[in-house]
């Protein structure tokens, strides 16, 4: 005990929670400054040649920056944020954190302990509120309680499944002076399968005649995605990734085959009916990835079912497995890659042939306007390096995007699996102030881009340097689909009155760059990677263009007489 009282020092809350997040190798903290926390804002002034506080211009932007970085980096994406309004904002943010199981911590500035439960100005019940959405939500009310709850709050977002945690800080908290010794760093955990799942595990893949393994967002690295791959190969396995997962394997991969969720093709659907193994490797069962849950007989499916994921509560949810095994993806892999054992059956060529099915799928189709977007898609497809990274939200204009470019190493995939507008700017802003020397693209529908444009103003102030993709259609594009397949002709609230985006750009002080015809884009692109700071592109796409698959009018045609019938 003497040494470690030797280290004790009167510290403030803010003091506290900066040499906390510094201990634990945090670089940067994504914020939207506020009064009701400028203890912990005064901390990391003094801290600021360890730790970037980057001021954004919304809490929502902020949140989307933090998951982001949480994702790119493996660390707990950090962000802070006023009462009141900025919670509310910031809880977009804390959802998407959930639904992509990425470890983030959101520090809530909040009125004075004396003041709670009085409706003080701004003031919510910030655990309440964010029960429902997070994996643990506390207000901490003594700053005696900050070292032991901080570590809780580490270890909560950053074990098991990772997700969000949520920190109500009261401002008094974060001035009072307590006397704590150095804090504690991180050590993360999640379970392990057992040796007797495994060598069930083997003995189903051995006997199976047409295995299938998905792969899903939870608790990956960049060796266990290679070890599975190599796995895949060596016994013949075809490999899907779940919706918007496409980043947990190299796309080039002889063994992968596609994706299953929003559009799964025909080839990969029919394979899955005839399949008699899935193992779905951190994969959530959802409304998405289970086709509205019609895809699948449940309790029990046909298949047999092999369910890994680390949250235990996700396994047996919907769908009974033949063998559950509550496991990080790292620790199943690792057991998993040193089974030797010999498959029974050889489906090589159905392997074979839906890889080039896949290869087939993601050749451009055709497209009405004077901007081919499948085109333009496979050019940058052939053209960036392997490690770019590629973000988006939620539109139409994603299908296009997630058919035709390819991920080809880990953590290069920035897509919110709850499709969420306005996530794709703020998103590769993060990735871009981190790794400044990789190219950071964020694509966009003209109205997915305008839920956060304001953040370009934080990508200039911290000379990063995303190029900014907008497909400028005039319309919400994905919700005009909806509405047609649904109630043809009866189109209400999807039109849209756009900036001109070249000069929004401008006003930011940033270039940008309009492209109208597809033979522009080769050479426009080429000058925006050669441009110091942010850029923007804009693509003026036809309302046609709502699918790789169908035209709007097609889809109108289509639906008219399945109503006339």
């Amino acid at each position: 005990m003497g040494d470690l009282e030797k280290e004790e020092k009167q510290k403030t809350g803010g003091q506290i929670i900066a040499e906390h997040l510094i201990c634990n190798k945090i670089d940067k903290v994504f914020s939207v400054p506020g009064e009701s926390f400028l203890g912990a804002m005064d901390a990391f002034y003094e801290r600021r040649n360890e730790i970037q506080f980057i001021n954004c211009r919304q809490e929502g932007g902020a949140t989307f920056m933090a998951a982001a970085y949480a994702k790119i980096t493996g660390k707990p994406g950090i962000c802070f944020v006023t009462r009141g309004p900025g919670a509310t904002n910031a809880s977009i943010g804390v959802h998407v954190a959930r639904q992509d199981s990425v470890p983030l911590i959101l520090f809530v500035g909040q009125v004075t302990v004396s003041s709670t439960h009085r409706e003080a100005f701004q003031e919510i019940d910030i655990p309440a509120m964010f029960k429902p959405l997070a994996k643990w939500s506390v207000q901490i009310d003594q700053v005696s309680r900050l070292p032991e709850l901080l570590s809780r709050a580490f270890k909560v977002a950053t074990s098991g499944r990772p997700g969000p945690v949520v920190i109500s800080l009261p401002e008094d908290v974060q001035r009072e002076m307590f006397k704590t010794p150095l804090p504690v760093v991180n050590t993360s955990f999640c379970s392990s399968p057992s040796l007797p799942q495994i060598a069930k595990l083997v003995n189903l893949i051995s006997a199976a005649e047409k295995p299938l393994i998905a792969l899903g967002s939870s608790t990956w690295s960049t060796q266990a995605c290679g070890q599975l791959a190599d796995f895949a190969e060596r016994h013949n396995i075809p490999v899907v990734t779940s919706f918007r997962c496409q980043d947990k394997i190299n796309n080039d991969h002889p063994n992968y085959v596609g994706v299953i969720g929003v559009g799964t093709p025909s080839y990969i659907s029919k394979y899955v009916d005839d399949s008699d193994l899935l193992i779905m490797l951190g994969v959530e069962l959802s409304e998405i990835v289970t086709e509205s849950f019609r895809k699948y007989s449940f309790p029990k499916m046909q298949q047999k079912l092999v369910h890994v994921h680390p949250d235990e509560e996700e396994l047996g949810r919907v769908y009974q497995p033949d063998l559950a095994i509550h496991s990080g993806m790292v620790e199943f892999i690792d057991l998993l890659v040193k089974q030797d054992f010999v498959r029974h059956s050889d489906n090589s060529m159905a392997l074979k042939s839906m890889r080039e099915d896949y290869i087939s799928f993601t050749s451009p189709t055709t497209c009405p306007g004077d901007v081919h977007i499948g085109e333009i898609m496979s050019w940058l497809d052939k053209r960036l390096p392997r490690d770019t990274f590629i973000s988006c939200g939620a539109g139409n204009y994603t299908h296009w995007l997630l058919r035709f470019i390819k991920h080809r190493e880990y953590a290069t995939q920035l897509a919110p699996l709850g499709a969420v507008m306005g996530y794709g700017v703020p998103a590769a802003i993060a990735a871009s102030i981190e790794f400044p020397e990789r190219i950071s693209i964020a694509f966009a529908g003209d109205g997915c881009f305008l839920m956060n444009a304001q953040e370009i103003a934080t990508a200039k102030k911290y000379n990063a340097n995303p190029i900014f993709i907008v497909l400028n259609n005039g319309i919400y594009g994905s919700i005009r689909m909806h509405q047609e397949r649904e109630f043809p002709t009866r189109s209400i609230g999807t039109d849209l009155n756009n900036p001109d985006f070249v000069s929004y750009a401008e006003a930011f002080g940033i270039k940008g760059y309009r492209v109208s015809q597809t033979s522009e884009f080769e050479s426009v692109f080429e000058n925006a990677l050669k441009t110091e700071g942010p850029s923007l592109i804009e693509l003026v796409v036809s309302e046609e263009a709502i699918s790789p698959a169908f035209t709007l009018s097609e889809l109108v045609e289509q639906s008219l007489k399945k109503k006339a019938n």
